[in-house]
């Protein structure tokens, strides 16, 4: 039977009063309650419980008779929901390595505004005294032996390593063609095209990004940092792609970010554990990859 089938057919059986959809809601919230009733009972009685399946079978379909309901009544149907929930769950959930090539958003400006298709830096870990006699562990990032933005530290009474976020821009970079923060630190805004310039490469669009970051971050410090979580959540996704909905990279599907933010954690993950490292960042293949340590020769200023 088809989706929609069923859910001409179940309208017939409809007897709920009036068009308020508040009664199918109520009605799938108390057989989702009832489905966990029965776990309930076979926790308790794991070997007593034999009418575990055909009580878990039934509700299962009480709960698609109120979903039909509640579809119906705001207008949907139950094939098209179907269609695009397994698109998104398809998308979500495939490996970053799967993910297929995306045009370039820099491919009509000068080749010197264009963020560069392959990009090497080492991140290096220092301690420093400051004036007023406070210790502080300080990242600085380095392209060749040049520093590439300011020397930054946690900006937190308590140590939890974002001084290295700039790994998460590299990310944003290498996966998903974007990254705002990175355009300003490698001088590539793209000042010959005024509109994009202000618009997409703008202060606004940095500002958002830097939120963002912080925002998953946070996020990621409930999930271990994303070390034992096979995923990220749902509502971060939909957070990141709210938030960037007017700027270009809403070209991006949150298929882009889930993959954009677990490849940013591995690769934070590794150079934190060795106190800084070498990244590369390729935008052809879409990776961000840990190459090793830092070697000595990175101690400048």
């Amino acid at each position: 039977m088809e989706l929609n089938d069923y859910q001409d057919q179940a309208g017939e059986t409809d007897v709920l009063t009036g068009d308020d959809d508040l009664l199918p809601l109520l009605g799938l919230a108390g057989e989702v309650g009832q489905l966990i009733a029965e776990y309930k009972k076979r926790q308790r009685d794991k070997t007593g419980y034999r009418a575990f399946r055909e009580e878990v079978h039934e509700e299962l379909g009480d709960i698609l008779w109120y979903a039909a309901a509640l579809a119906r009544y705001n207008g949907f149907n139950l094939d098209e929901i179907a269609r695009e929930n397994l698109t998104k769950t398809r998308g979500l959930f495939r490996p970053p390595a799967q993910l297929p090539p995306h045009d370039r958003f820099d491919s009509d400006a000068p080749g010197d505004q264009q963020l560069p298709a392959r990009l090497t830096v080492t991140f290096v870990e220092t301690e420093e005294t400051t004036p007023r006699g406070e210790t502080l562990q300080r990242v600085r990032m380095y392209r060749g032996d040049q520093p590439v933005g300011d020397p930054l530290d946690d900006n937190s009474e308590n140590n939890d390593d974002y001084r290295y976020h700039d790994v998460f821009h590299l990310a944003h970079m290498a996966i998903l063609g974007w990254s705002p923060v990175m355009r300003r630190l490698l001088h590539r805004k793209r000042s010959e095209l005024p509109t994009v310039d202000r618009v997409q490469d703008g202060g606004r669009a940095a500002a958002i990004e830097e939120g963002l970051t912080a925002y998953v971050f946070t996020m990621a410090a409930e999930h271990s940092f994303f070390t034992t979580l096979a995923h990220v959540p749902p509502s971060v996704l939909k957070t990141c792609t709210k938030m960037t909905s007017h700027l270009e990279v809403a070209a991006r599907s949150a298929a882009d970010w889930h993959a954009a933010i677990l490849t940013g954690y591995q690769a934070f993950g590794q150079v934190v554990d060795n106190r800084g490292g070498v990244l590369t960042a390729d935008l052809d293949n879409r990776t961000l990859s840990y190459d090793g340590p830092a070697t000595a020769m990175y101690v400048g200023p």
